[in-house]
């Protein structure tokens, strides 16, 4: 059965914002980055998000980075 790639992209999201990829991974998830909107969108959030709470809070402690990994947002 194969995967889905929007739900492969959902689930390596935060490595590859970590870049904790491999270089396949991370160019695999660039591709679909660059070819799908609704996972864009969710990079996009992920990212602003990261940025806002860097703002707020430095260094990110590992539970609140954790925690907010957990989270899901559907858009």
């Amino acid at each position: 059965m194969a995967i889905d790639p929007c739900d492969w992209c959902e689930e390596v999201l935060q490595p590859f914002l970590d870049r904790e990829l491999t270089d396949t991974e991370m160019r695999e998830a660039e591709a679909h980055l660059d070819t799908c909107s609704y996972c864009r969108k969710r990079y996009r959030f992920e990212q602003s998000l990261r940025r806002y709470v860097r703002q707020i809070v430095e260094p990110m402690p590992l539970e609140m980075k954790a925690r907010l990994a957990d989270l899901r947002l559907e858009l």
